[in-house]
């Protein structure tokens, strides 16, 4: 399955580079691609900023949608860049209904709650990285995605809340971050 990853900075001075240093590196987003390209997954990033404009945010994700074709779209979000992703995501949703949006990161974690009326079909509490193993295997296999910890999934209005699942104690068994 084809994953695609979007991730939000405030300001980004290029495009076609737009993570200057390793300290703007997302690292959930890293740890989870590489498990997912473990389980033979294809994985996308694509980093957006409210500096860059609609249109042009737009623009990056079509031809990222387009070319990539992915059946899930993951999002991380801290508060401050929360507003934004939802309003791709309100406006992904319109135009792409056959890809499933999850969303993680901090705020998601945090206030999960907050997240529930908004265009996503999956909310990631804590880690993500066997959550979104497990959502992408059921999705490959077109099951609903379903008791699933760590995941808060819609299901026809109603939402499934899944229990958490305890940290990963070992770090070493996941592979290095992609």
């Amino acid at each position: 399955m084809n994953i695609l990853f979007v991730y939000s900075l405030q300001e980004i001075e290029s495009i076609r580079k737009p993570l200057r240093s390793q300290e703007q590196i997302q690292f959930g987003i890293s740890y989870i691609s590489a498990l997912l390209k473990q389980y033979d997954h294809q994985t996308k990033l694509v980093v957006l900023s409210r500096t860059s404009g609609d249109k042009n945010n737009r623009k990056i994700l079509h031809k990222h949608i387009d070319e990539f074709k992915p059946g899930l779209i993951c999002f991380t979000v801290v508060f401050s860049e929360y507003g934004f992703i939802a309003g791709i995501a309100n406006y992904l949703k319109k135009m792409y209904k056959n890809i499933y949006y999850a969303i993680g990161g901090v705020h998601a974690s945090l206030n999960p709650e907050d997240i529930l009326n908004d265009d996503f079909d999956a909310i990631c509490i804590g880690e993500g990285e066997y959550p979104t193993l497990e959502l992408a295997a059921s999705l490959e296999k077109g099951i609903e995605p379903s008791g699933i910890k760590n995941l808060w999934i819609k299901h026809d209005g109603q939402i499934e809340r899944n229990p958490t699942r305890p940290f990963i104690q070992d770090l070493d068994v996941l592979p290095f971050l992609d």
